[in-house]
Order: C-alpha cells, then structure tokens, then sequence
C-alpha cells in the first residue's frame, strides 16, 4: 500500500457559492468501469488493485480528515486507518454508494473518533499553508495568510457543521452524496450546511468571490 502519510498538505480556499443543488431524483453517477475492476481484485485480495484505489483517493481523503481534525499528525492517522478499516471492509462493500463516497464515510469516522479521543493538537504553519506561487512574494504572503483564516475559522465550528463545509465546499461533493456519508436526510445536510456557512460568514466574508458575502449565497 502506497503510504498514505506522503499526501500532499495542501488546504482548499473559500467555500464558494452553490451551483444548482440536484433534485430529489437525481441518479447515483455511474459506476467507472476500471474503478470497479480494481475494487473487485481488491476484494479478492489483490494489493496491487488496492494500492492504486488508494493512489487515486489518499489526497481527497487526507484532506477531508485535514480539516476535520485541525493537524497534520491526526489527518495522517485517519487517513492511514480509513485504508485499512476499507481494506478489511471491502467483502461487506455492495456498491450501494460509489466507491469514493463509501471512503468518504469511514474517513469522516475515523475523523471524528480521534476529535473525540483527544484534544487537536496545534497546527504548525507549514500545515496550514498552499505551495507558493513561484517568485511571486506578495502572493505568497497573501495566500498564506488566507489559509490561516479558513483553517482556524473551521476550527471554530462544532464537528457537524465543520464536515458539511468540508464536504460540500472544500471537496465539492453534491448533497445526495453528503447525505449518503453521513447516512442523513439531504434537509439536513442543507440546514446543517447553511448554519455553517452563517457561522463562518462573519468570520471569512470578505474572501468570497464577490467581496463581503451576502445572504442567500
């Protein structure tokens, strides 16, 4: 298995506004054929299949855990755990959500379990910030300290409202999916998404595209 702690660190920017949410009788997406062979060779124990699924998900993951649990050390854990708890997991795996989501699930878990086992330790700085911009000081600066912002802003919501930023504005997922992770309602994932985005909006407002964020958005 490739190892999960070399993913890269780099952190998402502003949530953005909604593009038009699905209705409520939007199809799954469609299964990818060659994602479900390797997941099938997995099943059979084929490591080299599995090593490549965890190639195509580790980055998605560890920063999903990134932002869930505020450290580098603790996102490593549960991005390392969310593998091999879906390794051993994969003879129970029906395909009744898309692979990625089903990752999604275990890894919000794994997250959590460690938010609520210990106390997040402080992030360093070079956890929190993007690659810079290459011979650019001023963006690099300005870039910096926006990472800084989202990173402890979210660390200010409790954990249900920080997955639903997460998932939904950092990682891009629709909210039928969120719903099929967190195994809720999709009314709740869209109540839960917008008391986020109001406890956030006094806090990172002006990073929106537009300048001061309005209501609504």
């Amino acid at each position: 298995m490739q190892d999960v702690t070399n993913a890269h660190k780099a952190t998402d920017g502003w949530p953005g506004r909604d593009a038009p949410a699905a209705g409520p009788q939007a199809e799954r997406p469609e299964v990818d054929p060659e994602e479900a062979g390797l997941v099938e060779r997995s099943r059979r124990g084929d490591l080299e299949a599995f090593d490549r699924l965890v190639a195509a998900h580790q980055d998605r993951i560890y920063h999903t855990a990134y932002r869930i649990t505020g450290n580098a050390d603790d996102a490593q854990d549960a991005a390392q755990e969310t593998f091999v708890k879906a390794f051993r997991a994969l003879p129970r795996y029906r395909h009744e959500a898309a692979f990625g989501t089903w990752l999604y699930r275990i890894a919000v878990n794994a997250a959590l379990d460690i938010v609520r086992r210990r106390p997040p330790a402080p992030a360093s700085l070079e956890d929190v910030i993007l690659p810079a911009a290459a011979h650019n000081p001023d963006a690099e600066a300005e870039r910096e300290e926006v990472q800084r912002r989202v990173h402890r802003a979210l660390q200010r919501l409790s954990p249900d409202h920080r997955i639903v930023i997460v998932l939904r504005d950092l990682q891009g997922l629709a909210y039928e999916e969120i719903a099929e992770v967190l195994r809720v309602p999709v009314g709740t994932v869209r109540s839960r998404l917008s008391r986020a985005r109001d406890a956030l909006r006094p806090l990172l407002g002006d990073l929106g595209p537009q300048g001061p964020m309005e209501e609504g958005s």
